[in-house]
């Protein structure tokens, strides 16, 4: 039992003196801060919302919050992911207001990779889900 307290006592004492010095640690963490891997990422963010209806009554409504992602290989190579988290539905007003029950949400992502081997030439791998059907739109895909 004495050497527990004993034990216990100087833990107490050595850790705070422990504690004041900068003793250089390894960083084995990849998301740490400091990691090499994340100085090369940047991300940014974008929200939106729209609605709109006709003079019938009807109506729709569409919010989106997008997480754009830019991660550089290389000065040469660099990589773009967007993440758009999208939802929408449709509404009536012509008697009162009320929400229909086609409310859905979609996440859909976007992503280009290039690669610029000089200044007047570059080459792109592009997945887009924009309006690609001019009759329906991009969210409804």
């Amino acid at each position: 039992m004495k050497n527990l307290i004993i034990l216990i006592l100087l833990s107490l004492v050595i850790l705070p003196l422990m504690a004041q010095y900068d003793i250089p640690r390894p960083d084995f963490n990849p998301f740490s801060l400091h990691s090499p891997a994340l100085t090369k990422l940047s991300m940014s963010h974008s929200m939106g919302f729209e609605a709109g209806s006709s003079s019938g009554g009807d109506g729709y409504y569409l919010s989106r919050y997008t997480n754009h992602l830019n991660y550089a290989f290389s000065p040469k190579l660099e990589l773009d992911l967007d993440l758009n988290f999208v939802n929408f539905g449709s509404m009536n007003s012509s008697h009162s207001f009320s929400l229909n029950e086609d409310n859905d949400s979609k996440v859909l992502p976007e992503f280009s990779l290039r690669y610029r081997p000089s200044d007047t030439m570059t080459f792109e791998i592009k997945m887009s889900q924009g309006m690609l059907r001019p009759t329906r739109p991009w969210y409804e895909n």
